[in-house]
């Protein structure tokens, strides 16, 4: 029981202090953590045949009080997409789904302004990146 303890609390003080590193195959043989912020700049530079992304936005689908509305946006070709989401005009429209669908991506909305009220809009957006 006294040796599980002492190894556990080994462990702590190595993780606490520093000495344990992380490292992947590509920088193995230097021992260094490899950065997010430095693989997606990797990404960024290699272009669609590695890595990168795009951000893709359709246009602007006008909703009507009391409403739904769905709208679709596509990836460029060679393209596919990884996530997605929308934008909205007002505070009166509001996502009732958001999905992925064939090579693009799917928003519906719902206007809540009353009728007679003030017609507001959604757009899709589609973040698309290189198929692997």
């Amino acid at each position: 029981m006294k040796r599980t303890i002492i190894l556990a609390m080994a462990a702590v003080a190595a993780l606490t202090g520093g000495l344990v590193t992380t490292a992947s195959a590509e920088n193995a043989a230097d021992d260094k953590p490899v950065a997010a912020a430095d693989k997606a700049k990797e990404f960024a530079e290699d272009g669609p045949e590695i890595g990168g992304f795009d951000q893709v936005e359709g246009t602007a689908l006008n909703v009507a009080p009391q409403a739904n509305g769905r709208t679709f946006v596509a990836c460029p070709a060679g393209r596919v997409p990884s996530g997605g989401g929308g934008k909205t005009s007002g505070i009166h429209i509001f996502f009732t789904d958001s999905f992925q669908e064939g090579n693009g991506w799917v928003i519906r909305g719902t206007n809540t302004n009353p009728v007679g009220g003030a017609t507001e809009s959604i757009r899709a957006v589609a973040i698309c990146t290189a198929p692997r």
